[in-house]
């Protein structure tokens, strides 16, 4: 197959991960080593999608001045 050319690479769909959950996150911390990226997600202070939904919900319905 080869190696790709950067311009196909950059235009390549990253694959669905699913649905972040607390179990998620709890893998993440598990295996923090196998993970790149900041010490927010190694120490599993990520945002679940119910987390998320629950503050986007409360930070829509607050009235603006």
């Amino acid at each position: 197959m080869g190696i790709k050319d950067w311009r196909e690479v950059i235009k390549m769909d990253l694959p669905d991960i699913g649905p972040v959950t607390y179990e998620t996150v709890r893998r993440i911390q598990y295996n923090a080593r196998m993970y790149g990226g900041g010490t927010r997600a190694l120490t599993g202070r990520i945002w679940t999608d119910e987390d998320f939904e629950a503050r986007r919900q409360r930070v829509l319905s607050t009235p603006l001045p």
